[in-house]
């Protein structure tokens, strides 16, 4: 694949230096890669690129004592896979003729369309290894992109070659991702016929670890807020139907859910306990069965209270009062 993102190291570090025992070490070793190490009085800099037909892998290691701009040239529009590992700040990718500014923030990915324009990074003081894979985005054919809706957007702009840069969501990495990059890493080897298809496996496996990540960060949380929000329902609707009389049990089991995650989406969500929410809604509605002027006996009996008493002990226990004085008292407070 034609070298298509140039990374200016040079022009900060000057020309590389040659390899020493005990010297920068890179986080991710590629063995068979170009490499390239940089050194100042304060910094360090290392940079391993591999140009495979079907991808090119860049990944640039660096500890700084200072702030730096990296320049970088997009010279074809293609489809990128950032990631960046580090315990320090994010950094910024610039498009300088545009002003446009993508951040990238500690170990996390993220996915961009790129068009030929002059780049640059901002890095803040600190350790930092960033990792990226760039590819044709014409792997996506035949409808094979559908399961990638994330990608949907920057495949799109490929395809129109659009003068705008895009990028996807960001998505947090880690060991999984670190393994994976090592395995794709260790495949790889120069003047090998196979490097061309582990580096296409290895972005395809990118891709769908990736999609993994954003599912269990974005989509598997939506669908717990609404797992949650029909737990809460289906609590209120039975309290509806038969007051406090029914068993929690029967409702997790209704939802297809065990006691044990129904108790943590209620609370995730609404700071209770399943039980507390119930007695919620039982108060509730006993309250407004007092205030249309039903007797105490028959808010017992729709409320499934084996007796008035039993319904009275409770009422008192959580708002102090009789059901009388709870009603004078609010006919009172409405004058």
């Amino acid at each position: 694949m034609k070298t298509a993102l140039h990374i200016d190291i040079a022009q900060l570090f000057g020309e590389p230096v040659s390899f020493q025992t005990g010297a920068f070490r890179p986080r991710l070793r590629m063995s068979n890669a170009d490499f390239q190490l940089y050194e100042n009085q304060h910094s360090q800099a290392c940079l391993q690129q591999f140009d495979g037909k079907l991808g090119y892998i860049n990944i640039l290691d660096l500890h700084l004592s200072a702030d730096i701009v990296i320049p970088m040239q997009i010279t074809e529009s293609d489809m990128h896979i950032f990631y960046l590992f580090t315990e320090d700040r994010a950094i910024q990718i610039r498009d300088v003729q545009k002003r446009i500014s993508y951040s990238i923030s500690c170990n996390r990915g993220r996915y961009f369309y790129l068009t030929r324009s002059d780049y640059e990074i901002y890095v803040p003081a600190g350790r930092y290894t960033l990792v990226n894979f760039y590819f044709r985005g014409s792997i996506f054919r035949d409808g094979n992109e559908r399961p990638f809706q994330f990608l949907h957007p920057l495949i799109n702009a490929y395809r129109k070659q659009d003068p705008n840069s895009w990028c996807s969501i960001d998505f947090r990495v880690g060991t999984r991702t670190i393994s994976l990059l090592k395995t794709i890493a260790a495949k790889i080897k120069k003047g090998d016929l196979d490097s061309e298809v582990n580096i296409l496996w290895g972005i395809k496996k990118l891709i769908q670890l990736s999609k993994e990540k954003i599912f269990e960060e974005y989509e598997k949380i939506s669908e717990s807020q609404l797992k949650a929000k029909d737990a809460y329902a289906t609590i209120k609707q039975a309290v509806a139907e038969h007051g406090q009389d029914f068993k929690l049990d029967d409702i997790a089991r209704q939802l297809g859910i065990s006691m044990d995650y129904l108790h943590q989406l209620i609370h995730s969500y609404y700071g209770q306990s399943p039980q507390e929410l119930k007695i919620d809604f039982v108060l509730e509605l006993a309250k407004r069965y007092i205030l249309d002027g039903m007797s105490t006996d028959t808010v017992a009996y729709e409320l499934g209270y084996s007796s008035p008493s039993s319904f009275a002990r409770f009422f008192r226990k959580k708002t102090g009062m009789t059901a009388t004085e709870f009603f004078k008292r609010y006919i009172q407070d409405d004058r």
